[in-house]
C-alpha cells in the first residue's frame, strides 16, 4: 500500500460521500476525503476503471504532481510517465524550427513536482487503484440519470432504479463524455443556458507509434522527444502539440499528437475519426505532420466550443457540489485540465479533514467553490500569451487576439536567435504564478482566517486547536 494518510484529530466527524463519475476528478476528490477518514462512494459508467476508451495522452503539471506525489503516488507516477524536460517551437505551415528552450531545474525546484507526460488511461488506472487503497469503494457499470439536492442527504438516481442517499453528492461527470447530469441539472437550476457555442476551431488526437518517429527526418529532434520535450506547432489559429508517452501495457513508447485546425462541424459530440479526416485537415501544413498522422492507431476528434463557467457550484436546494470540467470546462486538450481538477480535490479534502459537525457541511462547501473559482479565472488569464503557461499551442488560445498572438510569435523568436531574456522571464512568471501554487496551503489560510473565526463565534473550538500545514514533500519515499 503506497497511499499516505492525514492523521485525524480526536473530534472528527467522518461523513458519507457519493461522487458521480470515476474519471480524474471523481477519483482524486475520492483519494483526498478517503484518506483523511470519510466514506466514499464512486459511480461511474464505464464497466471498467482499468481500461479508458479513446483514451490518449495527457499532461500533468507540476503543481498537480506535487500533490499526487504528497498523496503516495510518487513511485508509480515516475514508473509510467516520461519527465518533460522542455520546448521546441516550430511553424505550423512550413515546419521550420523557430526556438527551444529547456526548463530549468532551479525555477522547477520551487514548484515541488515535476512536468511529467502520460498516457491518460495508465494516469487513471493509478487513481483508482490509489482510491480503493484508501478504503474508496469504486461501484463500474452505474449510470446515474438523476441528482436530488437536500439539505441533509442528497440522493442520486441510477438508469437500474437504486437510489442512493449520502451527507454530500458531488458531482463530476465531465461535460464531454456523454452521458452526463450533474452539469446540465445545475444549469437548469441556476437558470443558465446550457449552451456549447462553436469556435470554428476542432481537435484531432492522434496516438502514434515511436517508430513513425522517423518521419521527422531530424534525428537530433527525435531524441530530444524521446527524452521528454514537447515539440508545439504554432500558426495563426491553428497548431499541434507532440510529445512521447508510455504504453499502459507494454511500457512502449509510443507518439501523441494533438492537431488543432478550422472547422464549420457544429457537432459537439467526442468520436473516433478515421486517419484520412485528420489527414485532409492537414492539408497545406508541415508535410512532417501528415507523415505522422499516417501511422496513427487511434485517432480522436473534438470540435472546441466554449462552454460557460457555472455562476455556482452548489445546488441550491443543498449538499450538492460540482467540481471539474462539470463546473468550470475547459480546452479540449488544455496543460490545465488535470492541474486545476486535482486542485479542486485537494482543496476539499483538506477542509473537510477540519469536519466536526454536520452544520459545518454546507460551509465547507461554499468555501470550496468561493476558493476555487477565483482560482480557474487567475490561471486562464495568467497564461494568455505566455508561450511557457499556454493552455493550448501559441497561437491557438490567442487565435481571435492580434496583440496577445504577436506577444507569444515574438517570445518564440526570442528563443530562436538566443535573446531568452525575455522569455526566461515569462517562465518564471508562469512557475511562480500557475505551477508553485498549493491548494492545500490556499484550504490551511482560509481554515485559519474565516474557518476557526466561525468556530469561535459559535464556541465550539476546543483549546482553540489550530491544525497547519506540514510539508509532506520533506517525507517522500
Amino acid at each position: 500500500m503506497y497511499t499516505r494518510f492525514e492523521q485525524q484529530t480526536p473530534d472528527f466527524m467522518p461523513a458519507e460521500f457519493v461522487v458521480v463519475g470515476g474519471a480524474v476528478t471523481g477519483l482524486a476528490v475520492a483519494i483526498a476525503l478517503s484518506r483523511v477518514g470519510h466514506r466514499v462512494t464512486v459511480l461511474e459508467q464505464m464497466a471498467s476503471f482499468d481500461e479508458t476508451p479513446l483514451g490518449g495522452g495527457c499532461r500533468l503539471p507540476p503543481n498537480a504532481t506535487k500533490l499526487l506525489y504528497r498523496w503516495g503516488m510518487e513511485e508509480r507516477l515516475r514508473k509510467w510517465a516520461i519527465k518533460s524536460r522542455g520546448f521546441v517551437f516550430a511553424q505550423f505551415e512550413s515546419g521550420s524550427v523557430m526556438g527551444t528552450h529547456d526548463w530549468e531545474d532551479d525555477v522547477l525546484d520551487e514548484t515541488g513536482g515535476d512536468f511529467l507526460l502520460m498516457h491518460y488511461p495508465t494516469l487513471r488506472k493509478i487513481f483508482a487503484d490509489s482510491a480503493k487503497e484508501c478504503g474508496a469503494t469504486l461501484r463500474p457499470g452505474c449510470s446515474v440519470v438523476s441528482i436530488k439536492g437536500d439539505p441533509q442527504r442528497p440522493s442520486v438516481t441510477l438508469a437500474s432504479g437504486e437510489v442512493l442517499s449520502a451527507d454530500v453528492v458531488i458531482g463530476a461527470d465531465g461535460c464531454y463524455v456523454q452521458p452526463f447530469c450533474c452539469r446540465p441539472t445545475m444549469l437548469k437550476l441556476l437558470e443558465q443556458e446550457d449552451v456549447a457555442e462553436p469556435t470554428g476551431r476542432t481537435m484531432f488526437h492522434a496516438v502514434i507509434p515511436e517508430s513513425a518517429l522517423k518521419e521527422l527526418e531530424d534525428e537530433g529532434l527525435r531524441k530530444r522527444l524521446q527524452e521528454g520535450a514537447v515539440l508545439s506547432w504554432f500558426g495563426k489559429g491553428s497548431g499541434a502539440v507532440g510529445f512521447c508517452i508510455k504504453d499502459m501495457n507494454t511500457g512502449d513508447l509510443l507518439f501523441v499528437l494533438y492537431v488543432y485546425t478550422k472547422t464549420d462541424d457544429t457537432d459537439m459530440t467526442l468520436r473516433p475519426m478515421d486517419r484520412d479526416a485528420m489527414l485532409k485537415a492537414l492539408e497545406g501544413c508541415d508535410e512532417r505532420l501528415s507523415k505522422l498522422t499516417r501511422h496513427a492507431i487511434q485517432v480522436t476528434y473534438l470540435p472546441m466550443a466554449n462552454r460557460p463557467n457555472l455562476d455556482e457550484w452548489v445546488h441550491p436546494e443543498g449538499r450538492i457540489v460540482v467540481l471539474g470540467e462539470a463546473a468550470h470546462p475547459l480546452p479540449v486538450g488544455s496543460i490545465y485540465t488535470i492541474g486545476l481538477t486535482v486542485g479542486d480535490a485537494a482543496v476539499f479534502g483538506r477542509l473537510f479533514k477540519h469536519l466536526h459537525r454536520a452544520d459545518q457541511i454546507d460551509m465547507f462547501l461554499h468555501a470550496v467553490s468561493a476558493i476555487r473559482a477565483g482560482r480557474v479565472e487567475r490561471v486562464i488569464r495568467a497564461s494568455h500569451g505566455n508561450i511557457f503557461a499556454a493552455s493550448l499551442p501559441p497561437g491557438v488560445a490567442e487565435a481571435h487576439d492580434r496583440a496577445l498572438r504577436e506577444r507569444s510569435e515574438r517570445e518564440i523568436t526570442e528563443l530562436g536567435v538566443g535573446r531568452q531574456g525575455a522569455a526566461s522571464e515569462e517562465m518564471v512568471v508562469a512557475v511562480e504564478g500557475i505551477f508553485a501554487y498549493d491548494p492545500e496551503d490556499e484550504a490551511d489560510d482560509w481554515w485559519v482566517k474565516w474557518g476557526l473565526m466561525q468556530e469561535r463565534a459559535a464556541r465550539t473550538v476546543v483549546g482553540d486547536a489550530v491544525s497547519v500545514h506540514v510539508d509532506e514533500t520533506k517525507e517522500r519515499a
